[in-house]
């Protein structure tokens, strides 16, 4: 599949075409990658107090391949069918082709620093802990630690905000959810230490 940038320069004109609900999300997601990035620093060595802004940026790209989901697709208020849901899972892989022509100068807005860190965040972060997500399959400590980390933030804040389908499900639901499925779709150390930390009680109340 070929996608069209002619009419983008910038990520960014890209990022305003995105519904409000879908800006408003990739920030939210941003702000609790930043937060459980903050918590992560007393629990392991791999990761560093400057990664918690880096990783904070990087996650408000992660769901820019969006842009090429169908409108009607993108907002249907019903449930998807196979087919649309095959579409939206594509968005990662569209993430890919689009920081692909970011890295070669044809869209500007994602600074170089960020760039590694927003592809890994944007193409990986539908990744499971036990290798059955999507688009490529990786596992466990294959997947890079900045998308285990905004996978885990992604869907706490997918449930926790309406949706065009569907309300807002409450902190409690969204909390036994990762824990349910930590281990299988999410690193499971890093559930407990987002369980764990402040980021449980106050997670709900980031603008």
């Amino acid at each position: 599949m070929t996608l069209t940038f002619q009419f983008y320069q910038s990520v960014f004109q890209i990022m305003d075409e995105l519904p409000v609900d879908e800006q408003q999300h990739m920030h939210r997601v941003g702000r609790l990658t930043g937060a459980l990035t903050q918590a992560l620093l007393h629990h392991r060595r791999d990761l560093e107090s400057h990664d918690v802004l880096l990783f904070e940026q990087a996650a408000q790209y992660h769901d820019i391949g969006k842009i090429w989901i169908p409108p009607e697709v993108l907002m249907k208020p019903g449930q998807l069918t196979e087919e649309e849901r095959g579409i939206v899972q594509q968005h990662p892989v569209f993430s890919e082709m689009l920081l692909v022509q970011a890295r070669a100068g044809v869209l500007s807005g994602i600074p170089k620093h960020l760039m590694e860190l927003a592809a890994d965040c944007a193409v990986y972060h539908h990744e499971w802990w036990n290798g059955k997500g999507y688009p490529y399959g990786l596992k466990g400590r294959e997947i890079p630690m900045v998308a285990r980390i905004a996978t885990i933030c992604d869907a706490y804040d997918a449930m926790t905000s309406d949706r065009v389908y569907r309300k807002a499900h409450t902190h409690k639901f969204a909390c036994e959810e990762l824990e349910i499925n930590a281990g299988t779709q999410f690193d499971p150390d890093l559930v407990e230490v987002f369980l764990k930390s402040a980021i449980s009680h106050t997670a709900a109340m980031l603008p």
